[in-house]
């Protein structure tokens, strides 16, 4: 049996590192300083740049090290790197303005709060010979100790930083659940008011309130964003960013006109996302059903002028589809034509049609708008007309905060009386105010609503003294709709939509009752139109 053969012993070839390692290091030939100071908040005074200044200065006087620059950051974030940051950004480049070799900071967290930034910027130095001098924690990275430190320091300072975040979230929650204003941006209409007892919540800025209330107005007439935002800027209405600076000085004392605002343009996407902000519901600016109808008319005429007719027509968005309930499209067609002497005749017809095109054909505009104006004097001609008004809800809030401040107020004089007479006064007229508090908070919230008016007019008289578009626009503001469909087979659907609230409205109109549809919504009339009048002989049948 022979021998087995001896095993060969594997080769392994070393993978050397890429990374450059290159360290020049650090000598106190021409030895330079950079003082560097950085602030989040102008209104920070345990680390004002005086401060950090004079920690800074003291240093290099210290240990005879000449100044070239004390470099500024302030209200930077310490998150920013500190390659970005505009003051110290050309420092740390290699061609500063002069030329330096140690830059001194007060603390650590004032250069950087994050390890990796630490490291990146700890490499660049050593690759230059440089050097950095962190004053609270003693550290100069020319020794050996100087990255572990660094990197340990850092990465406390990024905890303290999550730690200070998390207290201010939590904070804003505390105080968002308690109904105050934590120093943060507010809604357009609204404005902090300050509590006697400290503290600060949001109530009702009237002069932002007059405006929105204008806005409304001009949407539910049919009035664009564009046409809105116009409008703001030709009467230099403030917009919401220039509003909160006007409130802020007014909360500092001092004169709103003297404020440098940027003074511009209100944008149509920004004023289309303010007025459906659900939080002016909430404070009580806008009724839920307003807010609702602001955004179906300014959808309304956005789909319009996608489609290439913001142009209305007498009847533009009161048609619907009977199916989709879209409002039904406008188009026209041309059509030309040779007369018997030549001459050239051309044709223009216009038609109604679902927007899906899904819904039946194409309706003739001669045949559609005389039905819905025929169906409408059929039901409403003798109904009084009611007027809308909408009530917004209140808890009471603005009023009590009111009182909560006279009552400081009043309160305030105790201490300055010299008579046991007038303290007795004062006394009293503080209860006073106290028990007006407890009633208010006694009150039940109110809900707010619609309310209907009634007129000594009747909807025959109404729409007699206006003209094509104020009867249309009036329809719409009202909730007023024709839903209106003609089947391939020839027969028609159509029926007036009632608006929301029409039984307190139009009580009148309970005699239909047999011709309302199950939800409650539409009255079918297709079976009791005069279809000869638009050239028909025979009334088509109608489902309802």
């Amino acid at each position: 049996m022979s021998a087995p053969s001896p095993r060969k012993r594997r080769r392994f070839t070393k993978q050397a590192s890429t990374r450059s390692l290159d360290v020049v290091p650090f000598t106190s030939v021409d030895d330079a300083a950079v003082c560097y100071v950085r602030q989040s908040h102008y209104s920070d005074e345990s680390m004002s740049s005086a401060v950090q200044t004079a920690d800074t200065h003291r240093w290099c006087n210290a240990y005879g090290i000449p100044m070239v620059a004390t470099v500024e950051d302030l209200h930077v974030s310490g998150d920013l790197e500190p390659e970005k940051r505009g003051g110290l950004k050309e420092w740390l480049s290699d061609r500063p303005p002069i030329p330096w070799k140690t830059l001194v900071v007060p603390k650590l967290d004032r250069l950087v709060r994050n390890v990796m930034d630490a490291l990146s910027l700890l490499e660049w130095l050593r690759a230059r010979g440089k050097r950095l001098i962190c004053i609270a924690e003693g550290i100069d990275s020319s020794n050996s100790m100087s990255e572990f430190l660094i990197t340990l320091v850092a990465a406390f300072a990024r905890m303290e930083r999550e730690r200070m975040r998390e207290r201010f979230r939590a904070s804003k929650a505390a105080l968002k659940d308690a109904g105050r204003w934590g120093g943060e941006g507010h809604i357009y209409g609204t404005m902090p008011v300050e509590l006697p007892s400290g503290g600060w919540i949001l109530g009702l800025d009237p002069y932002a309130v007059r405006i929105l209330h204008s806005l409304s107005t001009m949407a539910r007439e049919g009035k664009s964003v564009t046409e809105m935002c116009a409008w703001l800027t030709e009467n230099k209405i403030a917009t919401p960013r220039d509003r909160q600076l006007q409130l802020g000085a007014e909360r500092r004392g001092e004169d709103p006109a003297t404020v440098e605002i940027s003074g511009k343009a209100w944008r149509a996407t920004s004023l289309r996302r303010m007025l459906a902000d659900p939080d002016l519901v909430e404070f009580g600016i806008f009724e839920p059903a307003e807010q609702a109808e602001i955004s179906v008319r300014l959808d309304e005429r956005s789909r319009r002028k996608s489609r290439g007719s913001n142009q209305p027509y007498p009847l533009s968005g009161v048609l619907v589809c009977s199916e989709c309930l879209e409002p039904l499209w406008h188009r026209l067609a041309h059509q030309k034509r040779t007369g018997r002497n030549g001459a050239a005749i051309e044709y223009e017809y216009r038609y109604w049609q679902c927007p899906s095109r899904k819904h039946g054909p194409s309706m003739r505009a001669d045949e559609v708008e005389p039905l819905a104006e025929q169906a409408f004097y059929k039901i409403f001609a003798m109904v009084p007309v009611r007027e809308r008004v909408i009530l917004p809800p209140t808890n009471h809030a603005n009023d009590i905060a009111k009182l909560e401040r006279e009552y400081g107020k009043v309160m305030s004089g105790v201490a300055r009386v010299q008579s046991a007479e007038d303290r007795v006064r004062i006394m009293n007229d503080g209860v006073k105010v106290l028990a007006d508090i407890d009633t208010l908070r006694a009150l039940p919230a109110d809900p707010g609503g619609v309310q209907w008016v009634p007129t000594d007019r009747t909807w025959k008289q109404e729409l007699a003294s206006l003209t094509p578009e104020e009867r249309r626009l009036r329809w719409l503001e009202l909730g007023f709709a024709f839903a209106v469909q003609k089947r391939a087979d020839g027969t028609w659907s159509a029926g007036w939509r009632l608006p929301d609230g029409w039984q307190e409205a139009m009580p009148e109109l309970a005699h239909w009752h047999d011709r309302i549809g199950a939800g409650g919504e539409t009255v079918e009339v297709t079976d009791l139109l005069n279809w000869s009048a638009v050239g028909s002989t025979e009334p088509p049948t109608s489902e309802s």
